[in-house]
């Protein structure tokens, strides 16, 4: 059993205890002092082998006990680790003054102590020897310092400073290793974090397009219902069916943000840029909201300076922007009131403003306009609803053309929104090729491809008003059975089909078109693709297939007559 005797002077009681038991665990006889008064009574009474020492103490600190050790010949060889936190120079000078022998950094770890006190005690017998009263005089910090330290003394304390600060380094290399594991851990988190919006978003996205078709469906047919049936229905069924048309319309927009904002989110907004005449989005854009500002007795009024150039834009967007501008005004307005709509050429921008005279928005709540399903504190005028995605998607558009939003508003006197697009101008030619001519539909005979009886229907109905003759293919193989049986003027094609599918069905059609032009004049049959959002993979394989251009579900009559329009003119 050991048994060396350590003398431990520390005024914390309870680091006192742990460092009794850490010496104790080691066979060390341990006494304890509280101050360097208290030490200096106890070495009175017995001396140790060894002596560690706190540094700040009451009554007299770590130096002052260690000087007094150094001094008095009984104690002058006992060696003397101190205890500190080795943050200044100065403590080295003056532990070299006072005569310490050794440092030992707080906190300490238990196997690199009591490796310093074996080295230090193994050290004793040879200090012992050779010692000389010569000393050293130095100047440190503007002040002349007296060192009596042996050489032994300065060597060992020097050492142990260095030892320290390898220590020190050595912790800190442990520490920035840790630091690279949690990186890493967090790198690994956020990676699965990202994967889990991605599944998020897909989810989104096939939920919102599995309820696009029926949400259409009732949009379309009850706006046909009303329309068709004002003066048959009476006051309360015409309510009825008002209800449910602006019902399936908030919750078709809704279904409508959720595919954009998870499109946005997972990083896939694709810009169809083409040459765009604005001015005319606008006037058309206006005129669909009119429907809603006239219930409120709200005056839409468009206003333009100078020549607005045909830009290249994606036209679908930007009307998002338009839309979402100009119905937000509506929402928000008071009725009888005014929303100027204006469009302006800055320099090399395009600046669209919506001006209304409605409530305003406080500055608290400004910030939280553009964010993802944020809403402000302001309550729309007619009890209409909000999804709260609206401006972040419109945001989205913006910055995908480079362009920007900003909002000024005053509470009390109305809100502008802006939206500043850079213009580019497209090349004269792919304009002018771009403009298809506008024809009248009557006689052309259309092959509609789809599966989902009740978007036959309401495909049919659109087609047959505008005068169209329409044959009806509720499968891939039905669809190629017609086409090899009759002349088509134009083809819409489901992608998903059962059977066969549009693609395949597409594919077959194209070969089957290629034999016949072999052996006559027949024009190339042009084919739309009837499809939700189509992704960009997605895109690229209908285009491969021999698909000409796309038509988004759920239907709108504007959309199927634009592209009957801008094809069956090519086909002619």
């Amino acid at each position: 059993m050991n048994n060396t005797p350590i003398l431990i002077v520390e005024d914390s009681l309870t680091q006192a205890l742990q460092l009794q038991n850490i010496l104790e665990g080691h066979d060390y006889s341990v006494a304890v002092a509280y101050n360097g008064v208290e030490a200096l009574e106890h070495l009175k009474e017995q001396i140790p082998n060894l002596v560690i020492s706190d540094i700040v103490m009451p009554e007299m600190d770590g130096y002052e006990l260690c000087k007094h050790i150094r001094s008095d010949e009984k104690f002058r060889d006992i060696p003397v680790i101190l205890l500190t936190a080795l943050s200044d120079p100065e403590d080295v000078i003056r532990a070299l003054e006072c005569g310490a022998d050794n440092f030992v950094i707080k906190p300490y770890k238990e196997d690199f102590l009591i490796s310093r006190i074996r080295t230090i005690l193994a050290n004793q017998e040879l200090r012992k020897k050779g010692m000389s009263e010569m000393g050293i005089e130095i100047f440190f910090g503007g002040k002349k310092i007296f060192i009596t330290s042996q050489r032994t003394q300065i060597i060992d304390l020097l050492l142990s400073t260095y030892e320290n600060a390898i220590q020190k380094n050595l912790e800190l290399k442990q520490v920035n290793n840790e630091l690279i594991l949690a990186h890493q851990e967090l790198e690994k988190r956020n990676i699965q974090l990202q994967k889990l919006n991605e599944q998020k978003n897909r989810f989104l996205g096939m939920a919102a397009h599995d309820l696009r078709n029926p949400l259409g469906a009732i949009s379309n047919f009850s706006e046909v219902l009303y329309d068709e049936s004002a003066k048959t229905l009476n006051q309360e069924q015409l309510e009825l069916v008002s209800t449910i048309r602006s019902s399936s319309e908030f919750m078709l927009q809704m279904v409508n943000d959720f595919l954009d904002i998870s499109k946005i989110e997972s990083g896939k907004l694709d810009l169809n840029l083409q040459p765009t005449d604005i001015l005319s989005l606008a006037k058309q854009n206006i005129f669909l909201n009119r429907i809603f500002s006239t219930k409120k007795g709200i005056e839409l009024v468009l206003n333009h300076e100078g020549d607005i150039p045909v830009m290249l834009l994606d036209a679908d967007k930007i009307e998002q922007v338009l839309n979402n501008f100009i119905s937000n005004a509506v929402k928000f307005s008071y009725p009888q009131s005014v929303i100027k709509v204006q469009i302006n050429r800055s320099d090399d921008h395009l600046v669209i403003s919506v001006t209304d005279e409605g409530q305003g928005i406080p500055e608290k709540d400004l910030d939280k306009l553009f964010n993802a399903f944020e809403q402000t504190s302001v309550k729309t005028t007619g009890g209409e609803k909000s999804t709260g995605l609206g401006l972040s998607i419109v945001k989205k558009i913006a910055e995908g053309h480079k362009g920007k939003i900003r909002v000024e508003s005053e509470v009390g006197k109305g809100s502008t929104f802006y939206a500043s697009l850079p213009i580019i101008l497209p090349d004269k030619k792919a304009e002018k090729s771009q403009r298809p001519e506008t024809m009248e539909l009557s006689g052309l005979r259309i092959l509609l491809a789809e599966d989902n009886v009740v978007n036959q229907r309401m495909v049919t109905r659109i087609l047959e008003k505008q005068r169209c003759t329409v044959t009806i293919a509720g499968t891939g193989k039905e669809a190629v059975s017609a086409f090899e049986k009759e002349q088509f003027d134009l083809i819409l094609m489901d992608i998903q089909m059962p059977e066969m599918d549009g693609l395949a069905a597409t594919l077959e059609i194209r070969q089957q078109s290629t034999i016949n032009n072999q052996q006559s004049t027949i024009q190339r049959v042009p084919i739309i693709a009837m499809t939700g959002h189509a992704t960009e993979e997605e895109s690229e394989k209908c285009l491969e297939a021999g698909i000409d251009d796309f038509v988004s579900k759920p239907i709108k009559p504007g959309m199927v007559f634009d592209k009957i329009q801008k094809w069956a003119v090519k086909g002619k």
